[in-house]
């Protein structure tokens, strides 16, 4: 039986409590990453930072649009500068959601359900002492779940 630790990422990119705003931002530009765990020194998960509440922040309008639109003519009304000084001022603890996570231990079913509960595609993953160890996704947890499947598939047709 597989668990979250058999497909987890283990190179996970972080921040620590203290980070600013743009060294979060960093992290997710130069990685190419959706989420950002904000952790203590002890690797504790303290919450978890989206790209995608990060793009609901800085473009609202943006967002509400493509939320209730099928179709948008003409994206260059939604061009925009560079972020306010005040919103890169913002603490990380007003743009972060609360910690969540699950064990490494978790059932791949256990994954899926928190994911599909939760409406996020990746979640960051913990040891027994609750440090951070990796970053499992839908669709990793799915591939495994494929794979199972596949593999059952050739008992099934003997």
């Amino acid at each position: 039986m597989h668990c979250v630790s058999d497909c987890m990422r283990t190179q996970v990119f972080t921040v620590n409590v203290g980070a600013t705003l743009v060294e979060a931002m960093r992290i997710i530009r130069g990685h190419m990453v959706g989420i950002v765990p904000v952790i203590d020194r002890e690797r504790h998960v303290a919450g978890v930072l989206v790209l995608d509440d990060l793009l609901t922040e800085f473009m609202p309008k943006f967002v509400q649009v493509l939320r209730k639109t099928d179709f948008v003519q003409d994206y260059s009304k939604f061009e925009m500068g560079p972020p306010t000084a005040d919103l890169l001022d913002k603490p990380l603890s007003e743009l972060m959601r609360p910690p969540y996570y699950l064990s490494e231990t978790s059932s791949l079913m256990e994954a899926m359900v928190f994911m599909h509960n939760h409406q996020v595609v990746d979640v960051p993953v913990i040891d027994a002492d609750k440090r951070l160890v990796g970053i499992v996704s839908r669709v990793r947890v799915g591939s495994l779940f494929l794979m199972d499947w596949l593999n059952k598939k050739s008992e099934w047709s003997e």
